[in-house]
């Protein structure tokens, strides 16, 4: 080809697609970004490191300890990290749902995981994240071995991302927003005086949504009459109650106009009885944070169980996952709005994901003011709205000094 007549050229799997040839005249805004001149090359961009970072940061929670996930209450968070590392010297960071330091998880993700991720290509995410859930399906189709996979996703994601140039948020279709709506998920308070202090202190922060964990009807009621009309309250219950005593406090809420009523039911798994719920009409029913695949989603819309699906990127199978939910969700007309309980990676995919759909979902923030931030604070709402990164991939990576100050493992 002479310089005469050269293009530019689609090249896909190494071949020339046949096209219009342009003269040099025409083609001198043609312009290749030098991300997407990396992906087209032949490198294979393998990964040759994998590390679990286990990273615990205090926070004030602003009243009494909030829940112990099994063990003695403490005032301190898990994130989880898992650092993917290419032959290039490419990093992606990714994010395991933890609670407790829990050590046992990351020797799990370690020993289980990382290993049959090496030597593979980062590019191939939906291969990848597919032999994982196959070779390891024996282990548990939720729960630890997901959140690893799922974190492995999300730093993959991070890693294309830096390798072509592009913020997440294009990867995924382009950000319908700069900034996300955040609404505070405040702890459980066990009494109405941190309730109504919290809630007015989240109001004066900026925040106009606010999420509450309270399972008795005095602290909810009093943070409601606490909002007023400056800001939305929604119910998280955490699936304390039996059918028929969901079905008691369905009745008995009513009259607070909550703007969605979360997880009334124990198991979480009982679909049917989330929709014996639903079917009173009475709340807005949401779900999901338990679920580990697009088929929990699709098992929990068949039953008529929800009105808002809740799938947590750290939980459920990681960004190729939560992209799957979101086509379900606007398939069948039900809400997507992805729980985010987490601070690090997990929460940065979160927020890339939200501004990608048509709706633009509020993200959820833990209301809790940390000791140190992972990302020096650019994750922190301002007026109750987060800016999207538009750095490539994620657009932030944790505080290294961060990390090394809080690492318990």
């Amino acid at each position: 080809m002479t310089p005469e007549n050269s293009c530019c050229l689609l090249i896909v799997n190494n071949q020339q697609l046949p096209g219009p040839r342009l003269s040099i005249s025409e083609t001198k805004d043609c312009v290749r970004p030098a991300g997407l001149q990396r992906l087209s090359s032949a490198v294979s961009h393998r990964i040759v490191k994998a590390d679990a970072i286990l990273v615990s940061i205090p926070f004030e929670s602003g009243g009494v300890p909030p829940w112990s996930f099994g063990g003695a209450p403490k005032l301190q968070f898990d994130t989880l990290l898992v650092r993917l590392e290419t032959e290039q010297g490419v990093v992606g960071w990714g994010e395991a749902f933890s609670r407790c330091e829990d050590r046992s998880l990351k020797a799990m993700i370690e020993t289980r995981v990382l290993p049959l991720v090496i030597g593979r290509s980062a590019l191939e995410i939906g291969k990848v994240k597919h032999d994982l859930e196959f070779q390891l399906q024996n282990f548990g189709r939720v729960g630890p071995i997901i959140y690893g996979v799922s974190a492995v996703d999300i730093a993959l994601w991070d890693i294309l991302g830096k390798i072509s140039g592009l913020p997440l948020s294009a990867l995924l279709g382009g950000a319908f927003a700069r900034e996300v709506e955040v609404y505070a998920s405040l702890m459980r308070y066990g009494n109405c005086g941190d309730v109504v202090r919290t809630t007015r202190q989240a109001i004066e922060r900026g925040y106009r949504y606010i999420k509450l964990h309270e399972i008795t009807e005095h602290e909810i009621r009093a943070a409601v009459e606490a909002a007023g009309s400056q800001a939305a309250v929604m119910l998280d219950t955490n699936c304390p109650w039996p059918v028929a005593e969901a079905l008691k406090y369905d009745r008995l809420l009513e009259p607070l106009n909550l703007y969605w009523l979360e997880e009334p039911v124990w198991p979480p798994e009982d679909y049917a009885g989330l929709a014996r719920i639903r079917s009173s009409g009475r709340h807005h029913v949401a779900a999901g944070e338990n679920a580990g695949s697009l088929h929990d989603f699709v098992a929990m819309i068949a039953a008529g169980a929800i009105d808002i699906a809740q799938p947590d990127v750290a939980k459920a199978g990681g960004i190729s996952e939560l992209l799957k939910i979101a086509a379900l969700c606007q398939a069948e007309s039900i809400e997507f709005v992805p729980h985010c309980a987490i601070f690090g990676p997990g929460q940065v995919a979160t927020i890339h994901l939200n501004a990608a759909q048509r709706s633009v979902p509020m993200l959820e923030r833990l209301y809790c003011d940390f000791e140190a931030e992972i990302y020096g604070g650019a994750t922190l709402p301002v007026n109750g709205k987060v800016a999207v990164p538009t750095g490539p991939g994620l657009g932030l990576d944790p505080d290294p000094a961060v990390i090394n100050r809080y690492r318990v493992a």
